[in-house]
């Protein structure tokens, strides 16, 4: 395979807060060797479970350095918990979400897991870097289905978005902001600073411990979601247009960001491979104040105008492809007080929206029908730029949302 280097994901390389969770209920009953075995067949078709970040000197480039063995922790509990929503599971990802693993040593997944009865409950911790919300969830099935029926997974090649080039046609940034951003590059070239991956970590773990995330869930069974169906349905809107309505009148916000899966538009995507295939672009909403379905209908209005918008759609991975890579990996740092360099913290500030938790965000992971993953629930990362995220999944018919609310 070939080397498969760090492009757009800078963005979630030296930025605190840049790991997710997906707590998956697999339906089997709990054993230490099964899991550890598993792990394994999971490991020999996911190289990305094996590697660490490596760099390269000589071109000042991080790539995914794949080793010899597994770099996945599997940690078992012999207590039991109740489900995918238990407190002691969500406990258990707060403390695995305060430590800033060291990439250049550490792999980038964690699986955490508790007996059930007749069943197997599993947190799997997963760094950005390793894959986004839609590449985890896969994991995680084929994990399930591995576990609970011996199907192993298929090896699945690593290609990742290596240039602008690989973007979908039309996906261009242009005119005042692709200005900006040319501005403040030769602003970082001209101070001739970097920030050292040391000094990052160094800060990172520092601000993971002192800025506190509350974390909430809320739960649609079978029932309730088919009534929640039904009504879209009749309104002619999606349950996500619903979620992102209530959240705009709850919050009395304006605009919202979402991400969208972008595997089916680019051609350097490998069926089931990790890593990141998404972008995300805003939803506005000028008036607020009227009934959620009503809003609701301009919000899938103001959805569908996005998504056949190719330049719309991969506007952050444009803006990622012409940034410099160093200026990137220091934003986050120098927006939130942790590098001193005037280029970064003004980047990071009016380009990233890095100075205060003030966005709102809502990833939907879509649903899926499974035997073997019999319940799931997604805990998105809780970027320093927003102040709420909610994470969305739906297994057989049972959705959880799951929020992170970042104080400032």
């Amino acid at each position: 395979m070939k080397q498969q280097y760090i492009f757009t994901e800078r963005a979630h390389f030296m930025c605190p807060g840049m790991c997710f969770g997906i707590i998956g209920v697999l339906g089997a009953p709990f054993d230490r060797s099964r899991l550890s075995r598993t792990l394994n067949f999971v490991t020999y078709a996911h190289p990305f479970l094996k590697a660490v970040i490596g760099f390269e000197e000589e071109t000042d480039r991080y790539f995914y350095d794949i080793t010899e063995s597994g770099k996945t922790e599997l940690i078992t509990f012999d207590e039991t918990v109740s489900g995918a929503d238990d407190e002691r599971v969500l406990a258990q990802f707060d403390l695995a979400s305060k430590k800033d693993p060291d990439l250049f040593r550490e792999g980038l997944l964690r699986i955490y897991a508790w007996r059930m009865e007749s069943a197997t409950c599993a947190l799997f911790v997963f760094h950005h870097l390793l894959a986004d919300g839609r590449g985890a969830l896969g994991l995680v099935r084929e994990f399930a289905q591995m576990y609970c029926d011996g199907k192993a997974p298929a090896y699945a090649e690593e290609r990742l978005i290596a240039s602008v080039d690989d973007l979908p046609r039309g996906a261009d940034f242009s005119g005042i902001s692709r200005k900006f951003v040319e501005m403040y590059n030769k602003k970082w070239l001209k101070e001739g600073k970097k920030l050292p991956y040391e000094q990052y970590h160094t800060f990172a773990q520092k601000y993971l411990v002192t800025h506190t995330v509350a974390r909430s869930t809320e739960v649609y069974e079978q029932d309730k979601l088919g009534e929640l169906l039904e009504k879209c349905h009749r309104q002619g809107v999606t349950v996500n247009d619903y979620l992102l309505a209530r959240m705009f009148e709850k919050q009395h916000t304006s605009k919202i960001i979402i991400a969208s899966d972008l595997r089916e538009k680019l051609k350097c995507y490998r069926q089931g491979a990790l890593g990141n295939y998404a972008s995300a672009f805003t939803v506005k909403v000028k008036k607020r104040g009227r009934s959620v379905w009503r809003l609701a209908r301009i919000v899938h209005s103001e959805v569908r105008n996005a998504v056949s918008d190719t330049s719309r759609l991969c506007l952050v991975l444009s803006l990622y492809c012409v940034m410099e890579p160093g200026l990137i990996d220091a934003a986050a740092a120098a927006a939130l007080g942790g590098f001193d360099s005037e280029a970064a913290q003004s980047a990071g500030k009016s380009i990233l929206g890095l100075s205060e938790p003030d966005g709102y965000c809502i990833t939907n992971l879509g649903k899926l029908e499974s035997s073997a993953l019999k319940e799931a629930m997604f805990i998105p990362p809780a970027s320093p730029a927003m102040k709420l995220t909610q994470g969305v999944v739906t297994v057989n018919g049972k959705m959880f949302i799951c929020s992170a609310k970042r104080d400032k």
